[in-house]
């Protein structure tokens, strides 16, 4: 197994475990809040939207960048 298809692996398996999480959170919103609320509460504070924007200029430049 090259080290291409562990990297593919391992970002499918983060994709997974955020999809079940959503999935969890959508069937109890009592014990965990949905990716929409986490995101809601992060957006209030001008270093959440910092970091938010930084997060997504990480996954264009790894991800659409080539």
């Amino acid at each position: 197994m090259s080290s291409r298809e562990l990297t593919i692996i391992g970002y499918l398996s983060v994709l997974g475990a955020a999809v079940a999480l959503q999935v969890a959170a959508l069937r109890r919103p009592e014990r965990l809040p949905s990716l929409g609320r986490v995101l809601t509460s992060v957006m209030r504070s001008r270093t959440g939207r910092v970091g938010v924007l930084v997060a997504w200029a990480w996954i264009g430049l790894h991800f659409f960048a080539k």
